[in-house]
């Protein structure tokens, strides 16, 4: 069955079902675009959601430049506004997204072709908060396992900062100076690019910074939540041959002084510089090889936490420096064989993550005693070959199936080294005394492999797909070496865990029509070994039952969700649009709900758009999470409570000033609401509240100006 035969289970499939059967009958509507590709269709006020109908499969598009809300805080903010795509927070900066109930090192982020990941051991700084999304032009957010191509699976999806072809922008000099304000927290922004094309050849540059003050919530508790954020970089490519294209980029990207009220640390620096040279080669008369892409990249993250630069510390000060270096290359030819298309090709990445925790009783700062080698020199390789085609087996049925295989090596080069002070222990003793396993040294052989099939019905388009993704534990997971003290808990990876196995299935329809569109899907996945967080209680394979250190462990688990999406334009100018997302998790060893998972949520939106100015009005809302994971007693005590349902209102509109020149401008929730999205975590800086609150009654005004 699709879902675990319980009465809760029953009872929340039937208010999806029901609810989503209410949206799309109220609205009269079906799915948009095209079969071969499972796009959710609504039109969102603070983004722009273009999908183009070839070779994206399950994805999402936010055009960069139609950012038209409240300006996001980072890039992991922007992209939780799309359908299906929910966030967590620790503070103002630093949003953590979550994709089908699955969020970390699941989700695969790529910045312009490179791999990012954060340095963070307590994800202050996810990966998806280091984008700058003005130094591209989209970003693309494919869910589920969909392609082979994009490197070690990551059995969520995949979300991709990308950058537009400069043919699209046409010869000459072009580009964007933006600049806006928001009144809850004082945020403030600018930002400027721009490219000059000649024969196809361009370079292109790109400035942002950003800075906000701590926001208010619904009730005027101020919430621990300012940052500064600034950056830029640039590209050189140079188009030769048949349209082919050799490119270097760089950029850099700082976040400096972030408040975290969800955290016992701040974060007074973080600095993240990515690096990639890449050439595709399209030869002038192809035979069987068409062509071939080759790329190597580098991105760097250097992340500093502690409790006394930006805070007053109790009785012992606390500092974390942390690194994430990630290295990386990729190799494919294009090659036709009648009507397939078949991609071959080759990927390597090198993930080297490195934290070292200090501490002191006397307060000093900065602390000088090394308290843990939180990373101890984490080394995690993956080289992976594959292979994808594309084919149609008829008129009206096109089908996509790819295999690949990866070889992970995995090594902790500081797992011996004893930190300081009295009772010291390495990070193998701990792994020792944890879970029996020493050897920290792995070796891994993955398969995976998809099989997707799109149809043409004539009067709607629908998809089935089914793939396997297989990941590795990733280096918290594996080899997190925080040792207890003080008769606290301890934080211990374990090197013995076994590889997820996500089993995915989905199913999906949309149709378009002149006045509205709909799509709706459904999917399943079935994971072997899932990679679970919990608390030490002896459990198998755990030896220490003491009922607070936090230890990873292999479980069995099952997810499925339901996404429906529909527009309806009613009247000249007039559109009505809606989205539902709903996700089931469980703990199937256990029989428990799995934590983090996002409750039933969805988005009503009315605009009136006209050819000089739009204005509309959007609802928000979340139905009550009661499916938690939120006691420590008996389970993982990682969901903060029951989070309670919420409504929010927003207005919004947009006026074209002039041909190159827009304004934009808003209320972000006008009732001035007080609520917190699930995933959010404890609000530890004020007793008062019980989870980080999302920032009450804000205004804001954008204005964008083209060259």
């Amino acid at each position: 069955m699709l879902f675990k035969r319980s009465l809760a289970a029953r009872r929340a499939l039937l208010l999806a079902g029901t609810a989503s059967a209410v949206l799309v009958s109220a609205l009269h509507v079906s799915p948009a675009r095209a079969a071969e590709d499972e796009i959710t269709p609504v039109r969102i006020p603070e983004l722009i959601v273009n999908a183009p109908r070839e070779d994206e499969g399950s994805s999402e598009r936010v055009i960069v430049g139609d950012v038209s809300g409240p300006p996001a805080r980072d890039a992991g903010e922007l992209i939780s506004r799309i359908p299906g795509v929910s966030a967590g927070r620790l503070g103002g900066h630093g949003s953590d997204i979550s994709i089908r109930g699955m969020s970390e090192d699941r989700i695969a982020v790529i910045s312009d072709g490179a791999y990012v990941f954060g340095g963070c051991p307590n994800r202050m700084d996810p990966p998806a908060s280091s984008m700058m999304p003005m130094s591209g032009d989209s970003i693309a957010v494919r869910r589920g396992y969909q392609s082979v191509l994009d490197g070690p699976p990551a059995p969520a999806g995949t979300v991709s900062l990308e950058r537009a072809d400069s043919a699209d922008f046409g010869e000459g000099l072009s580009g964007n100076v933006e600049a806006g304000v928001e009144s809850n927290g004082f945020q403030r922004y600018s930002s400027m690019q721009a490219r000059a094309v000649e024969n196809g050849s361009y370079i292109r540059g790109f400035l942002t910074g950003r800075r906000a003050n701590n926001y208010e919530d619904g009730d005027g508790r101020e919430v621990r939540s300012a940052f500064e954020q600034y950056g830029g970089g640039g590209e050189v490519g140079l188009r030769y041959g048949s349209n082919s294209l050799l490119s270097l980029s760089a950029e850099e990207n700082r976040a400096v002084d972030v408040y975290f009220a969800g955290a016992g640390m701040d974060a007074p620096w973080t600095a993240t510089d990515t690096y990639r040279l890449a050439v595709e080669h399209n030869f002038a008369e192809p035979g069987v090889l068409k062509g071939f892409e080759a790329s190597v990249y580098g991105s760097f993250v250097d992340h500093v936490m502690d409790n006394y630069s930006l805070r007053t510390p109790g009785m012992m000060t606390m500092r974390t420096d942390a690194t994430s270096d990630t290295k990386g290359a990729r190799f494919a030819g294009n090659f036709a064989f009648g009507t397939m298309d078949v991609t071959l090709g080759a990927d390597y990445r090198r993930n080297d993550r490195d934290a070292v925790s200090y501490s002191s009783m006397m307060a000093a700062i900065p602390p000088t005693t090394i308290s843990n080698y939180t990373w101890p020199g984490m080394e995690i390789e993956d080289a992976g070959v594959f292979l994808e085609t594309k084919a149609p087996l008829s008129k009206m049925t096109g089908i996509t199936a790819g295999i690949r295989t990866d070889f992970i090596s995995v090594k902790a080069a500081k797992a011996d080294l004893l930190p300081g002070g009295m009772g010291a222990v390495s990070a193998r003793t701990l792994y020792g005394t944890f879970y029996g396993v020493t050897d920290t040294d792995r070796e891994e052989t993955n398969v995976s492999g998809l099989v997707r099939i799109t149809h043409d019905f004539g009067g709607f388009s629908g998809w089935l797909g089914a793939s396997r993704a297989v990941r590795t534990a990733d280096a918290t997971e594996r080899g997190i070496a925080r040792a207890p003290a003080m008769g606290g808990g301890g934080w211990v990876g374990n090197p013995g865990l076994d590889p997820e196995k996500h089993h995915q299935v989905d199913l999906g329809v949309e149709t378009v029509r002149t006045a509205w569109k709909t799509s709706a899907s459904i999917w399943y996945d079935n994971v072997q070994d899932f990679i679970s967080r919990d608390i030490a209680r002896g459990q198998s394979g755990v030896l220490v039952n003491d009922g607070v250190s936090s230890i990873f462990r292999n479980v069995d688990a099952e997810l499925a969700g339901i996404d429906l999406a529909a527009e309806w334009a009613f009247a000249p100018s007039w559109h009505l649009g809606g989205n539902i997302a709903y996700v089931y998790g469980e703990n199937t060893t256990d029989g428990r709900p799995l934590y983090q998972i996002p409750p039933l949520s969805g988005e009503v939106e009315l605009v009136y758009d006209v050819s000089e100015w739009s204005a509309g009005t959007r609802l928000r809302w979340a139905a009550r999470q009661s499916r938690v994971d939120d006691s420590a007693a008996t389970g993982s005590g990682l969901d903060v409570r029951e989070t309670p349902a919420y409504a929010v209102i927003d207005i919004f509109g947009t006026w074209q000033l002039a041909e190159r020149v827009r304004v934009q401008g808003g209320v972000a929730n006008i009732l001035d609401a007080t609520y917190a999205s699930h995933l959010n975590k404890a609000n530890g800086f004020d007793p008062a509240v019980v989870q980080v609150n999302e920032p009450g009654r804000s205004a804001y005004l954008q204005v964008s100006f083209d060259f």
